[in-house]
């Protein structure tokens, strides 16, 4: 009955954390649901004017605001067709050679979201499974507010470094000085009462999770309650999303979610690829070359070298091994590695295995690195894979750097004894 028990604690103890990831998904649904995510994109790119360089950084820029909050994938797919007609724009302006950079910038946001918030990737999942699985001290510190308080400068500052890579060297050099035509985005119509319903429940979602996280950082009291009062507010998210009748929109009427909402597809020449990208990863998995290959890699860290030798050399290992291999094999085997390497290097394994984590999401380089590129890669026909490669190639070890420094310095500070 022991581990009965101890099970059931751990569970009633981690309760809030499991919610906050379940709701989250519920979030992500009323988005697409009510075509928030259209609206958004649409609002975020007229703000370019159709300038090429901007044009790039409000894709990169929403891709990253919305893979913050709704899987990469789902973000992806959201901007695919935007994305496409904005091409057509500018080849029939004489421009050609777009393709593979509004790809790029679309791949580039959804990565760089993953980290923006605890919910961006399911890689922060295994994360805090790692933690608690090797007992990691300062992980009960960790939560949804103080999260912020070291991505979002992340986010900004990944935003604009894949920005000077996508402008700087994957813009042609004919789009500088050629405007679109942003009718392609629409009319730019007001949000209906249903969106506006829905964009209520997100607010309520993210209010309720910073004041959570905000009490039981300060309120004594609150700790013990919080699972009781997070098991209320998701019995209460369910009926606002489920069961209560929300606003008649455009085109629906009723409670906002369906069964049927949970549903959704995926365009059938990106899917072939992703389908092709499943195979692939099974093959390397059965051969036994991935675990081969993360062994290697665990090998080169060890040795002498300076803290913040290791912290790179683990990260760009992430980065390298997830554009090639199942970014949750890599996870998996790395929370490991980076936990014993810090141990061995006499460094808190905490700030190496979140920046784990987070280089797990930066697949900038390869169409197999993840869905969401192997999405894109397989749906925006004339992309070219050698400029991908190239472009990714200076952003990951970029990213490498940037999560380096940055990491390296604040998490202590926020985590630290």
């Amino acid at each position: 009955m022991e581990p009965l028990t101890d099970v059931t604690a751990y569970l009633w103890h981690r309760l809030p954390l499991i919610l906050l990831f379940g709701c989250g998904y519920l979030v992500y649904q009323l988005m697409a649901a009510t075509r928030i995510t259209d609206g958004f994109v649409s609002w975020a790119l007229r703000r370019s004017r159709g300038r090429a360089s901007l044009v790039l950084f409000y894709v990169i820029a929403a891709s990253a605001a919305l893979s913050s909050f709704i899987p990469n994938t789902i973000t992806v797919l959201t901007l695919i067709p935007v994305l496409k007609r904005l091409d057509r724009d500018f080849a029939r302006q004489g421009v050609g050679g777009m393709t593979t950079v509004l790809m790029c910038s679309a791949i580039y946001g959804a990565a760089i979201g993953g980290m923006g918030s605890m919910i961006g990737s399911p890689a922060n999942a295994v994360l805090f499974a790692a933690l608690d699985l090797f007992d990691v001290a300062g992980r009960d510190r960790i939560t949804f507010f103080n999260w912020f308080l070291w991505s979002v400068p992340l986010v900004v500052a990944f935003v604009l470094a894949a920005w000077f890579v996508a402008a700087g060297l994957g813009l042609p050099g004919a789009a500088r000085h050629v405007v679109a035509d942003m009718a392609c985005l629409g009319a730019g119509e007001r949000a209906d009462a249903r969106q506006r319903y829905g964009a209520r429940l997100f607010w309520l979602y993210m209010g309720y999770w910073v004041l959570e996280a905000v009490a039981r950082e300060n309120l004594a009291w609150f700790a013990p309650l919080s699972p009781v009062a997070a098991l209320l507010f998701a019995g209460l998210f369910l009926y606002l999303l489920f069961v209560r009748p929300a606003p008649d929109g455009l085109a629906r009427s009723g409670p906002l979610l369906a069964p049927g909402d949970l549903l959704k597809s995926v365009p059938r020449r990106g899917l072939i690829f992703i389908l092709a990208l499943a195979v692939l990863f099974g093959v390397v998995h059965w051969t036994g070359l991935d675990k081969r290959a993360v062994v290697l890699a665990g090998e080169l860290l060890r040795g002498d070298m300076s803290p913040w030798t290791l912290f790179l050399l683990t990260i760009l290992a992430v980065i390298f091994l997830t554009e090639v291999l199942s970014n949750t094999a890599v996870v998996a085997a790395f929370f490991t590695i980076a936990f014993y390497a810090a141990k061995g290097h006499a460094m808190d394994p905490l700030p190496l295995m979140i920046g784990v984590g987070v280089a797990s999401t930066c697949a900038f380089m390869t169409p197999i690195a993840t869905t969401s590129n192997a999405l894109a890669f397989g749906e925006m026909r004339g992309a070219s894979l050698t400029r991908m490669l190239g472009m990714g190639l200076v952003l990951n070890v970029l990213g490498a750097l940037l999560m380096t420094g940055w990491l390296g310095w604040v998490l202590p500070l926020i985590y630290g004894r």
